[in-house]
């Protein structure tokens, strides 16, 4: 997989037809520029979504904000100071490109002071240097490498708000780095809440039922989630689906990250600190591990619901799956099947969670309620394979 660059490009001529092929040979090296005319706007849209840029390309004169009327140098030296501002949250590299002779061919004081060099837009030997030091210098920078590394994840990622990429970010920056202090238990949350969006994904087209997911106060039941898209009986919302969307793994990776990060919670909004099994495993060890094993688990997880979702993507399908059950007074699921067999010995045989279990029926109840092949009933199994509390229906 090529590697992919994504440029923060500020040039007040950056939509104008003449740059056209510009932007065609920088994106033919997987340089992707993402252009704004003014600085304000520029560096605005470079705050909001930090991560999403590899690098900064300058023209040397562009607008200062939405309200200047000319470009001018200004606009430039406010670019190059609030790059250096921005270091304590990201380092940039930067180049500066212009068309401008008084920048291109003669010595111009902010770029003596800076010690820059500003590349000719009208030399094509100019151009073809700056887009390969343009990959050299980004690919030195540690969260382009991280992207880079990880693209399978990455281009998953743009489907979901940016705070879940920069989760993945610290994380993987943090293990890059050799940090062996990192404060793991902060991401813990953040883990929970990134399988809140993908729940709530898997809500919009179908997968998950809606009683999972309760819209109108902002939470997800991330345990009856997963236990739904396991194929599983819901604990408490009395519902369930008629096939199993996750395979074993997926399901096994899903309830370890609930229950390690939360102690098997309902919602993402938990303490982390009081889970009981965290407090003894942090008494023997101390290392961000059990965080880096749970986001590689996270990921698969990820990657698989990306692929998963596109190929069943039929809401009304999805949703014609969704089935709801009911429990007696004790808490016991009430089933409803058919007979599906009755031996010569008198057993009846009906079968269970989608014909995954079978449950026998005493020969008695076959006899005192006249049952045969085919007769739908109405049960519940408590502590065994028996079907008990048996009503023909």
């Amino acid at each position: 997989m090529s590697k992919i660059y994504k440029i923060l490009w500020i040039d007040d001529e950056h939509d104008d037809d003449a740059l056209l092929p510009f932007i065609l040979q920088a994106e033919a090296q997987g340089i992707i520029l993402e252009g704004y005319g003014s600085f304000k706007e520029g560096f605005y849209a470079l705050e909001s979504n930090i991560n999403n840029y590899d690098l900064i390309l300058l023209d040397a004169l562009f607008f200062e904000d939405e309200t200047s009327e000319t470009p001018n140098p200004a606009g430039l030296g406010s670019a190059i100071q609030k790059i250096h501002e921005l270091r304590s949250r990201k380092t940039f590299p930067y180049f500066v490109l212009s068309g401008q002779t008084h920048f291109t061919d003669v010595t111009n004081p902010i770029l003596e002071a800076f010690k820059i060099r500003c590349y000719n837009k009208k030399n094509p030997d100019d151009v073809k240097e700056l887009l390969i030091n343009i990959k050299t210098e980004a690919d030195n920078q540690i969260v382009t490498q991280i992207k880079h590394e990880n693209q399978l994840l990455f281009n998953v990622l743009k489907e979901y708000p940016d705070e879940v990429r920069d989760t993945f970010i610290t994380i993987f920056r943090n293990q890059k780095e050799g940090n062996n202090q990192f404060d793991d238990q902060l991401y813990f949350t953040q883990l929970r809440i990134i399988l809140e969006h993908l729940f709530r994904k898997a809500n919009d087209i179908g997968i998950l039922h809606d009683a999972c997911v309760q819209k109108g106060n902002n939470q997800v039941n991330l345990t009856e989630s997963s236990l739904f898209l396991a194929g599983f009986d819901t604990k408490h919302l009395n519902v369930n689906c008629a096939i199993t969307h996750f395979p074993k793994l997926i399901a096994e990776n899903v309830k370890n990250i609930i229950y390690t990060t939360g102690a098997a919670s309902h919602t993402s909004n938990v303490n982390v600190t009081q889970n009981i099994d965290i407090q003894a495993y942090r008494k023997d060890i101390i290392s961000p591990y059990l965080l880096y094993s749970l986001a590689f688990q996270l990921m698969d997880v990820l990657l698989w619901f990306d692929s998963y979702s596109k190929t069943n993507d039929d809401i009304a399908l999805n949703r014609s799956l969704w089935k709801s059950f009911n429990r007696d007074q004790f808490g016991n699921k009430i089933e409803i099947e058919k007979i599906t067999n009755i031996t010569h010995s008198g057993w009846g045989t009906v079968e269970i969670n989608n014909g995954t279990k079978k449950i026998s029926i005493h020969k008695d109840a076959i006899t005192q309620s006249n049952l045969a092949v085919g007769d739908q009933i109405k049960f519940n199994v408590k502590d065994s394979s028996l079907a008990q509390n048996i009503t023909k229906i």
